[in-house]
């Protein structure tokens, strides 16, 4: 004990000299750069998720150094989607649409007439794929199949360009049904989502199971009750440890409370941030999933959006999800029109509206 004594003292003001000193370096490294630089660099440390400590510090200024980080542009904030190119007014064929493949009908390879041709391009509404079909019984006349979100303006302008360019009776068709509305009675055929907050109570069985079954919460109950074939809707939770993720996602079992302060970090990270985080700053960021990946599997990667979506939760859960939405439609995840229903309040008054939310009828 004596020795110890003696020894604890001494070893904290090692580890203090040597903090100290990976501080002035650190420093010494910052005020080597130029002024105005240097204002931005300063900028981002205070708002960037690394912890606050020299070592740290030292390898903030290394990733700017060797290019790993760019200042313009941090990993932790959220960055407008690229748009793809569009072609809004094309006058041929050639103009809207690239070739991109080809599927051969001779067993043997050999390229021919016959074959099946694969298109791609975009009118200004998303991307769509063309196939191009000839008849194998030999009938005049060949079919354009169109896969992704179309309007009927883009299938009748799709017809009126391929028939120019084959000089022959085309046919084209909508393959994956649109997301048209009709006239008073909102969507056509409605895609619903449903994103319900994370609970609490769970299920303590070990290893790996379905976050729906996982969660046991009142409001959990009742959507496995209303939608016990988990086919009327599709079912998203957004948890304190996970994020944004599918319900039929396999997760363990944990114990995290959204704060408000995780809540704001959520929103700071934008679409592309990875949920849980990595348990140290010096792991890789290949933890977990980013919110866009998760509701982009969900509508099929933006080729059948969501035109119905409810948020259930509390009031910190709610705005978070709130926070999201304007994401999810730059991803095309969710229509610009569809319709929000926002479920918070009471257990019982929520578990009622969530059972009526799923039970609506639709034509």
């Amino acid at each position: 004990m004596a020795r110890r004594a003696e020894w604890w003292p001494r070893q904290q003001q090692d580890r203090r000299d040597e903090r100290a000193a990976v501080w002035r370096k650190a420093r010494a490294r910052l005020f080597a750069i130029p002024a105005e630089r240097r204002r931005t660099i300063r900028a981002l440390w205070r708002e960037c998720p690394y912890p606050a400590d020299p070592y740290s510090f030292a390898d903030f200024l290394h990733q700017i150094e060797v290019g790993k980080l760019d200042i313009t542009r941090p990993g932790w904030r959220f960055h407008a989607r690229v748009q793809p190119r569009a072609t809004i007014t094309p006058n041929t064929f050639e103009e809207a649409f690239r070739q991109i493949g080809r599927r051969k009908v001779n067993a043997g390879g050999v390229p021919s007439d016959a074959d099946t041709l694969l298109f791609c391009g975009n009118l200004g509404k998303g991307i769509l794929f063309v196939d191009r079909i000839v008849d194998p019984g030999g009938k005049p006349g060949i079919t354009f199949d169109v896969r992704g979100v179309c309007s009927s303006d883009d299938l009748a302008l799709i017809e009126r360009l391929a028939r120019v360019a084959e000089e022959t009776a085309v046919t084209v068709r909508l393959v994956e049904r649109g997301i048209a509305p009709t006239e008073g009675r909102g969507w056509r055929a409605p895609h619903r989502l449903l994103i319900l907050s994370c609970s609490a109570t769970k299920r303590r069985d070990t290893g790996w199971i379905h976050a729906i079954d996982r969660y046991d919460g009142p409001l959990w109950q009742t959507v496995r009750a209303v939608n016990p074939d988990r086919m009327r809707v599709k079912v998203a939770v957004l948890s304190a440890r996970y994020g944004f993720l599918d319900s039929r996602s396999p997760i363990e079992d944990y114990d995290a409370r959204l704060t408000p302060d995780l809540a704001q970090r959520m929103i700071a990270g934008g679409m592309n941030r990875r949920w849980p985080r990595p348990p140290s700053a010096r792991k890789p960021d290949t933890y977990g999933e980013s919110p866009g990946c998760q509701i982009a599997s969900l509508s099929n990667h933006g080729t059948r959006p969501f035109t119905d979506v409810a948020l259930a939760g509390g009031h910190l859960y709610i705005a978070l999800m709130r926070a999201f939405l304007d994401g999810f439609r730059n991803l095309r995840c969710i229509a610009p029109d569809a319709r929000i229903t926002e479920i918070n309040g009471p257990i019982g008054i929520m578990r009622q509206q969530i059972r009526g939310w799923l039970e609506e009828s639709w034509p």
